[in-house]
């Protein structure tokens, strides 16, 4: 007799053979567990997520040791580091650091000052930063993460053997931590704006006329693009470029304080971004645009969120006031006078209520939006229809998604590690609208599968997605 296969939802919903959810990837979840290790610095007690928490959308989290907000201690509480550290989520998409020569103009890279070339590069600094996790070198982390509760896993995950060389397995440590915030957990798009651009949320008249000045008189949307992609791809705000705002230092800033040792200048440092990396007099004072996504999200009430690379202002209001004033007010000079723009802020006649209004948008970009129940999607060719797939899901043992418009799309099962057993969609055109793609639990070779952890995935144009799931048999 041909038995009932059965999967389960996150939600406990059961239908056909798989057990599936919501749940991160292998190399995401062990990006996770590397994220959240505070075994992982010297001495132990400081992992990635003490500079960025989740309770901050992965941004500099406030604590009673870091009132100001501005700057974080390192695993050695005395030692801090001489910037905000900037969000772990959405500039994970920032492009390789290089030079556009049709703009002009330097883009991409990690850190405020572009010094690392990708994500992955930049997953490997704090480790061995004595002013962040302080590790003397990376055989220290590796040994870590070899006596770790999760070894076996990083195994499964890039091969049995995958620890023994301390280079190769450094790479795959910021490899995972990259792919984990890259991840649905970290870079989410679950704001109010991206329901709004969904038409499953509507703005308020606030929010919408901070809107219509975010892109118009304000000039925000100049740097912090917020309109989709040429492809639908959800708007990152930022274009990943390097600007001098003029903004003043920051006398809360503790690195001024630091010894000699560390800081050698005193209070006369000066921070000179992009310009002391490439050491080029033209970028001196420049800092690469962030994003707004999650600007808004403040997780402690009792503490003052800050702002700009050394949080030299203390709330958004003040942020957005300086844009609009800072060449007819009274603020105080700029860190470095060289290389200010001069031609997209400084003088922008908003009023006391623009400003308002403009924060009141920025309140739309944080993640964690539930949009009304009930409430359907845009048509398919709607104004604001965003050309990402609405999402893939396993049910009645099918690949089901939607898409938005005809899409050439790839989609596989695969093992833990990343081996591809079942090839479901291979470069195929699939037409708008709901589509699907049955599987029964075998390979390749048309044999079924052993009980066990896959994970299947889909590619549809730049929309990528990979979920786990457990076949049962």
């Amino acid at each position: 007799m041909k038995r009932r296969m059965c999967w389960m939802l996150a939600m406990g919903t059961l239908a056909f053979g798989f057990v599936a959810s919501a749940e991160l990837t292998p190399i995401e979840e062990l990006g996770r567990l590397i994220f959240f290790d505070d075994n992982l610095s010297t001495p132990h007690g400081q992992a990635c997520a003490a500079c960025h928490g989740p309770e901050a959308g992965f941004a500099g989290p406030i604590s009673e040791i870091n009132a100001h907000g501005a700057v974080y201690p390192g695993a050695v509480h005395v030692r801090f580091g001489n910037r905000k550290p900037p969000a772990a989520a959405y500039n994970v998409f920032a492009p390789d650091f290089h030079y556009d020569e049709i703009e002009g103009l330097y883009v991409g890279g990690q850190f405020w000052d572009g010094r690392a070339l990708n994500a992955i590069e930049q997953a490997k600094g704090p480790f061995l930063n004595p002013l962040e996790q302080n590790n003397p070198h990376d055989k220290q982390v590796i040994v870590k993460i070899r006596n770790s509760e999760y070894a076996v896993f990083f195994q499964e995950v890039f091969g049995w053997g995958s620890l023994r060389d301390v280079e190769e397995a450094y790479q795959h440590v910021a490899e995972a931590i990259a792919a984990y915030e890259m991840s649905e957990e970290v870079s989410a798009f679950t704001s109010k704006y991206d329901a709004y651009l969904a038409g499953m949320a509507d703005l308020t008249e606030a929010e919408m006329r901070g809107l219509a000045l975010f892109e118009g008189q304000g000039n925000c949307a100049a740097c912090h693009i917020s309109q989709p992609g040429p492809n639908g791809e959800p708007p990152l705000f930022t274009d990943f470029t390097y600007d001098n705002l003029g903004t003043p230092k920051n006398p809360e800033n503790p690195f001024y304080q630091m010894p000699p040792h560390w800081n050698p200048d005193g209070e006369n440092w000066i921070d000179y971004g992009l310009g002391e990396v490439l050491g080029l007099p033209e970028e001196m004072g420049k800092m690469k645009v962030p994003t707004l996504r999650n600007v808004a999200q403040l997780p402690y009430p009792e503490f003052v969120q800050c702002y700009m690379h050394n949080g030299v202002f203390k709330s958004l209001h003040e942020v957005v006031d300086f844009y609009n004033t800072r060449d007819v007010g009274s603020w105080p000079p700029p860190e470095v006078p060289e290389n200010v723009n001069h031609d997209e802020l400084g003088n922008l006649g908003l009023t006391d209520q623009d400003v308002d209004d403009i924060v009141a948008f920025m309140g739309t970009l944080t993640d964690g939006y539930l949009p009304e129940p009930g409430r359907r999607p845009l048509a398919m060719g709607a104004p604001r229809t965003n050309t990402r797939p609405t999402g893939a899901f396993l049910a009645g043992g099918e690949i089901r998604f939607v898409l938005s418009e005809p899409r050439v799309v790839r989609a596989g099962i695969f093992d833990v590690t990343g081996r591809q057993v079942r090839r479901l969609i291979a470069g195929e055109m699939c037409p708008a609208g709901p589509n699907a793609r049955a599987w029964d639990g075998t390979g390749d070779n048309g044999l079924p599968l052993v009980s066990g952890t896959y994970f299947y995935r889909i590619e549809a144009g730049p929309y990528r997605e990979a979920r786990r799931l457990l076949l049962l048999r």
